[in-house]
């Protein structure tokens, strides 16, 4: 597992040692994944230039298996729905 993150890399860092995250980061300052992916957000009520918080469950051959693109900043999958998911890629 890893995040990727559509920031600078001087935010991200701090946040990640707030949070005492030690999970892997893609920083994409670019927003070139977020825009591959079709979640960048360029003007909403809650985020200028960013991405819509997305989960993508993606198996080994590289096949998106699960897809879920939040509507605003706060809105994410439910822990229960993406350990569903994650079950059916075994």
């Amino acid at each position: 597992a890893f995040g990727i993150l559509a920031q600078r890399p001087e935010k991200v860092q701090a946040f990640m040692a707030v949070q005492g995250l030690g999970l892997p980061i893609l920083i994409d300052a670019a927003r070139a994944i977020t825009k591959r992916y079709g979640v960048f957000h360029p003007l909403g009520l809650d985020a200028l230039n960013t991405a819509r918080p997305s989960t993508f469950l993606i198996d080994r051959e590289g096949t998106v298996r699960f897809m879920y693109v939040g509507e605003g900043q706060k809105d994410r999958p439910d822990p229960e729905t993406i350990v569903t998911e994650l079950r059916k890629l075994n």
